[in-house]
């Protein structure tokens, strides 16, 4: 059961030729607030979401962790063989905007026990999303400053695989300092909450299921 989805989207402009030097100020993060919301599955529709839904006790509650960078490019190299055009482009600034969506479709008359169970859930995801802005703007820096190579039959397709290629570095990135922890961290608390011979608490759980996931 994987109780952690994520769809992480590049949005990609068209290169930007920026004068001066690369630093960090080339770097803007903007990270939206989490609000949970609840639901009552039988009162209100439930809008079709792709993707895998949580969990053992409710396998309507998901949480969708969200990264959008916009990079900015400058031209430093193309080479064009017949129809084929291999372009290199520097990054010149990242900004990237973080979110994190989570909804939970409580059945009619949920226990005070599964309420409990996915609130544990949406602690978890605070804990990791809080220094979202922080691992992301490291994210970004890494790429700030570097080249990037994109290669197609037209130029400006080729400038966009380049950019492509930086935004999947950030991506990447992204999801092995928070989204995969985050995951590992759920998939943990389910386990530990499903074994009832340890008897944990839901706070006590937590904690164990976030230690574990480092």
């Amino acid at each position: 059961m994987s109780p952690n989805i994520y769809r992480l989207f590049a949005c990609l402009f068209f290169p930007v030729l920026l004068a001066g030097c690369v630093d960090s100020h080339a770097v803007i993060v903007r990270r939206a607030k989490l609000y949970p919301h609840k639901h009552d599955i039988k009162t209100e529709t439930r809008p079709k979401v792709a993707g895998e839904f949580h969990c053992a006790l409710n396998k309507n509650t998901f949480w969708d962790f969200k990264l959008v960078p916009i990079i900015a490019v400058e031209k430093t190299k193309m080479i064009k063989e017949e129809h084929w055009y291999t372009v290199t482009a520097k990054v010149k600034s990242v900004t990237v905007e973080v979110s994190l969506p989570f909804d939970m479709w409580l059945p009619e008359k949920a226990s005070e026990s599964v309420v409990a169970h996915e609130d544990g859930h949406i602690r978890i995801c605070k804990y990791f999303y809080r220094n979202a802005a922080h691992q992301v703007r490291k994210c970004a820096l890494h790429v700030l400053g570097r080249e990037f190579v994109g290669e197609a039959k037209d130029e400006q397709a080729a400038i966009k695989l380049a950019v492509e290629a930086a935004n999947q570095d950030i991506l990447k990135c992204y999801r092995e300092k928070i989204v995969e922890p985050a995951a590992r961290a759920s998939t943990a608390y389910d386990a530990l909450m499903s074994d009832k011979s340890n008897k944990l608490t839901v706070s006590e759980a937590i904690e164990k299921a976030i230690g574990d996931a480092h």
